[in-house]
């Protein structure tokens, strides 16, 4: 099966016009351009390619950089990418792969050859997108976002997910503050594996099954991918990777919980992009109450419908502004209000989510209430 479209990237206009035309040929609808800046231009104006062909040397833009370029957008983070170049010495090889592409091409091109790889390539890539279209359970993925830190996110998110596993649900709780998550903290786990070791793996064959050795387990059922054991190590875990192992832990399960970090980049976006509900975590202080407004103003610009934001108010401290003056301040009232627990820190330095540590407290109990709400709110087309 042809059809797909490929961006082919050369300098060389006699390269362009004969993998054009061979390409055509072959069922394939083929778009070309000169360098990198042309083709980032024409995605942005046509939308993602399925494969995109490049040469390495090339003015303005080289090959390597749009490489990196693409596997840093969310849009282009997974779309197949093979390099082409004169120079085939091996750490010309090597660095093409270090930045992202899937294979490599020497000048002179054999055109059955490329064409061959495109068409293995395509074949696998057919196979995954088929495998995730198969009617299949999928889990409700829910996100856990706030403008600054200190508000209580990681708490929620980790409470969440041990009070939907406490109620019989599958779910997985995946750490994307990758500079400074501390989600296993939370359960007093300290994981073997964290997402950088599945980001270093062959994220694009890895099964359902195979993603479970990726995750650490708690006694309430909750799964956790860890975050990068320290902050450098965050510069490893592609965008790429993040959407393999949402897709990967929505399969077959109940519920995907989401720890988001605060800033708004493309690993952020990227998981905005597929989550069913964002909640968005506040506190009682004006502070925090004009990053959460600031927060809300960026999910209606980003195309977040109303209907996908719930707003959770945490009063961490026996003080702070009274819910009408939140409401007031937001200009909407909170969804959901968690009220202060002063044996909430002890639960927290002892690694045991409060649900499990005090089901039957007052803010046990509204973090119960937040994780039938989330879990029950109908899914709305992003």
């Amino acid at each position: 099966m042809a059809g797909e479209k490929i961006l082919c990237v050369d300098d060389e206009d006699p390269i362009r016009k004969l993998c054009t035309v061979y390409l055509a040929k072959r069922g394939y609808r083929v778009e070309a351009v000169a360098n990198g800046v042309e083709a980032l231009k024409l995605i942005e104006s046509k939308g993602a390619p399925d494969l995109v062909v490049t040469d390495v040397n090339m003015p303005l833009m080289n090959g390597l950089e749009l490489v990196k370029r693409l596997r840093e957008d969310r849009r282009t983070a997974r779309t197949p990418i093979i390099v082409l170049s004169a120079a085939k010495q091996e750490q010309d090889i090597l660095a093409g792969y270090a930045h992202g592409a899937d294979d490599y091409i020497g000048k002179p091109i054999d055109l059955a050859v490329l064409a061959a790889k495109i068409e293995t390539i395509l074949r696998h890539t057919r196979s995954v997108a088929e495998v995730v279209a198969a009617p299949r359970k999928l889990g409700m993925v829910m996100a856990f976002a706030h403008g600054k830190g200190g508000v209580g996110a990681t708490t929620l998110a980790a409470n969440v997910a041990a009070a939907l596993a406490a109620d019989g649900k599958s779910v997985v709780l995946l750490d994307l503050n990758l500079q400074f998550g501390n989600a296993a903290m939370f359960f007093d786990l300290r994981p073997r594996a964290t997402i950088v070791d599945f980001a270093r793996s062959d994220v694009s064959r890895v099964t359902e099954d195979d993603f479970n050795q990726y995750l650490a387990d708690h006694k309430s059922g909750v799964r956790i991918l860890a975050a990068p054991a320290s902050p450098e190590e965050a510069e490893l875990v592609s965008v790429g990777a993040i959407q393999q192992a949402i897709d990967l832990a929505r399969g077959a399960r109940d519920a995907v919980v989401l720890d988001l970090a605060t800033n708004l980049d493309e690993i952020t976006l990227a998981a905005l992009d597929v989550t069913d509900i964002v909640c968005v975590v506040t506190a009682p202080h004006i502070a925090s109450l004009r990053s959460t407004s600031d927060t809300l103003a960026m999910l209606t610009r980003i195309g977040i419908a109303d209907e996908r934001i719930l707003v959770a108010l945490v009063r961490s401290t026996a003080k702070g502004i009274d819910d009408a003056g939140v409401a007031k301040f937001l200009k909407r009232k909170p969804d959901n209000v968690v009220p202060f627990a002063e044996k909430a820190d002890a639960a927290a330095d002892l690694g045991v989510p409060y649900v499990l540590a005090e089901p039957n407290d007052k803010t046990a109990l509204a973090l119960k209430q937040l994780a039938l709400r989330l879990a029950t709110r109908k899914a709305v087309p992003a």
